[in-house]
């Protein structure tokens, strides 16, 4: 009889230990007596041997084996960082606005690009998409023949469209404003040609001018599709501002972790409090699964005191211009430390207190799941944009209007059909919070943006 036992052992740095161990026991018990019929019978026999050999590899020295293991581990901080310009683009969107043709509007939507960090600021790419607008001629001049025939029909201005800022918003101006908007087109270019090898946040930027209108939803899929090149883009609408210290580099870092991770919001005045919009209106069960939904990446886990309710980024922030909005901005602090949004955090945070959450100055921030695509300023993977989103078998936004009219209910339906994390998952929007009560983005209102010489000329004119 022969038994053979072969043990192995691999450890952390690839040194494989084995232990041989074999055992040959030689049981000689022969004594063949042949019987009837030439069968053989066995007969014990008093010649016993056992035989017992040993092959092994030592393993190597304790000190040894942990250099080994040293000298082929990376830690986290070794391992290259790929420059934010290398990752993202940003496309900021704009149109014919009464502001045109000063570039003051777009000027200081640019300069809260410093908020962001100065590689967003000054080193990544940028795309300013210049949508194009319907022009409304005047009827004021003088009559032609009647079988002379305009080759379009004017756009119709619905009594909704009376007023300018709509008007405007529809893409449709008149011959003064499509002047105007030409000639603001013109000043952008020579901005960002004078920008190029500077300090300026319009450095590395692109004006890219659309001879149609497209409306928002088109100009930007128009910009995906030609303009851009890296794996994620930051869009910005250009009535859009950074209020604070916004933490851009770390929430690309946490989507390259995290495939599910497809779009970041960046929080504003109407979704603060998201958790409490959405308890609002959904079942206390899917209100428990949407609690369950919330991710806080490791790499949200933000050292240096600078976020949260006594961080650095709330004491960095832009003031409000008055007395009353500043009172408001103080009402909504307080709304959100009372919200369900912030009541859920707080119980993560006792509930983590263990581990050392929020200690030493570090705090978490968190990425609340959402049913509504917000057109405000978003971090975005390029290919979900491209390849899902904007797919045309899917028909998800609609030509001359926002991504988010018609992409949100979409969402919902999903959910509906498929279950909240299952519907959710294939769109995978999220908001970013850091519990500080305070929004990231504010809103100039393009719309109705005056320059100091609309100013005047209004004043002028009241005066008269």
């Amino acid at each position: 009889m022969a038994l053979s036992l072969r043990l192995a052992k691999a450890c952390g740095s690839g040194v494989v230990e084995s232990l041989i161990l074999q055992i040959q026991i030689a049981v000689v018990r022969r004594a063949a007596v042949k019987g009837g019929k030439g069968t053989e019978k066995l007969a014990l026999s008093n010649k016993r041997s056992v035989t017992l050999s040993f092959r092994g590899v030592l393993p190597p020295e304790p000190s040894s084996l942990s250099k080994q293991m040293e000298s082929c581990k990376l830690s986290e901080e070794s391992k290259p960082q790929v420059p934010l310009a290398k990752l993202l683009t940003i496309i900021v969107t704009t149109s014919p606005i009464r502001s045109n043709p000063s570039t003051e509007l777009l000027e200081r939507t640019f300069d809260t690009f410093q908020f962001a960090g100065s590689e967003f600021a000054y080193e990544c790419p940028k795309v300013i998409v210049c949508d194009g607008c319907r022009v409304l001629e005047d009827d004021t001049g003088e009559n032609t023949d009647s079988d002379e025939k305009k080759d379009e029909d004017p756009p119709k201005i619905t009594r909704k469209y009376a007023n300018v800022k709509q008007t405007l918003r529809n893409g449709i101006a008149t011959v003064d404003q499509a002047k105007n908007y030409t000639e603001l087109k013109k000043r952008l270019h020579k901005l960002c040609a004078d920008s190029q090898g500077t300090q300026s946040t319009f450095s590395n930027t692109t004006v890219v001018e659309l001879e149609e209108r497209h409306g928002y939803g088109f100009a930007l899929r128009h910009a995906l599709y030609n303009c851009v090149e890296t794996p994620y883009v930051c869009v910005i609408q250009h009535d859009r501002t950074f209020m604070r210290p916004t933490p851009i580099q770390e929430v690309v870092s946490a989507m390259e972790s995290r495939e599910d991770i497809k779009y970041v919001g960046v929080s504003m005045k109407s979704n603060l409090n998201y958790y409490d919009i959405f308890s609002s209106k959904y079942s206390r069960r899917a209100c428990t699964e949407l609690k369950t939904m919330i991710i806080r990446p490791e790499e949200l886990n933000i050292s240096g005191n600078r976020y949260g309710p006594n961080g650095h980024s709330i004491a960095n922030m832009v003031e409000p211009p008055s007395e009353k909005r500043r009172k408001l901005r103080d009402i909504a602090r307080q709304t959100y430390m009372a919200s369900h949004q912030n009541i859920i955090y707080e119980e993560w945070v006792e509930s983590m207190s263990s581990s050392g959450a929020n200690q030493d100055g570090f705090h978490q921030l968190s990425l609340t799941p959402t049913l509504f695509w917000y057109d405000n300023t978003h971090i975005v993977r390029t290919e979900h944009y491209r390849d899902f989103i904007y797919n045309p078998v899917f028909k998800m936004v609609a030509r001359g209007g926002f991504v988010e009219d018609k992409l949100s209910p979409i969402i919902k339906r999903s959910c509906e059909r498929l279950g909240l994390k299952d519907g959710h998952a294939k769109f995978g929007c999220y908001l970013l919070d850091d519990h500080s009560g305070d929004v990231f983005t504010g809103h100039l209102d393009g719309g109705s943006y005056n320059t100091a010489g609309l100013h005047v000329k209004r004043n002028a004119s009241e005066r008269s």
